[in-house]
């Protein structure tokens, strides 16, 4: 397995989510995810708005290749996932996994100064799908000696 225990339990923290892809002239695309949930193996599964990130959505359905940047506000401790994406639509409990997420993460970041209004376009739950990724390689992120370096996969 690539995640281990704690990069699971990290990836579900209130963290900023940004996910990457590119289109088929290799543009790249971004959106931010309202949420992520680990599934089983090495599966995370990323709720996003279709209707605020279209270009993401139809490239990762097109193509496929992901790579996730999970941030944490406080500290800005970081890991980046890469794999392969596919979109399905968001269900009831991706539903609630971004009510549980906006609320999280709106009060992790309101005790760090961000003021609503700044959190506000970064959170709209309209039109969403689920990304699918199954994660092939982990990498640390976080801001010093070790960026960049990849974890091997757990034992």
């Amino acid at each position: 397995m690539i995640l281990d225990d704690e990069r699971r339990a990290f990836l579900v923290s209130p963290v900023m989510i940004v996910v990457a892809g590119c289109g088929a002239d290799l543009r790249p695309s971004i959106a931010r995810a309202l949420g992520a949930r680990v599934g089983a193996g090495d599966e995370v599964e990323l709720v996003v708005s279709r209707w605020q990130w279209p270009t993401l959505v139809d490239d990762v359905a097109e193509r496929g290749g992901v790579a996730v940047t999970f941030v944490r506000p406080n500290d800005y401790v970081t890991y980046q996932v890469k794999g392969r994406g596919r979109v399905r639509a968001a269900g009831p409990d991706d539903f609630a996994l971004v009510e549980r997420y906006v609320a999280t993460v709106s009060a992790t970041l309101s005790a760090l100064g961000v003021p609503a209004p700044v959190m506000a376009p970064w959170l709209v739950p309209r039109d969403l799908v689920v990304i699918a990724v199954t994660v092939e390689a982990i990498y640390v992120q976080t801001p010093g000696a070790a960026a960049g370096s990849r974890l091997e996969p757990a034992r």
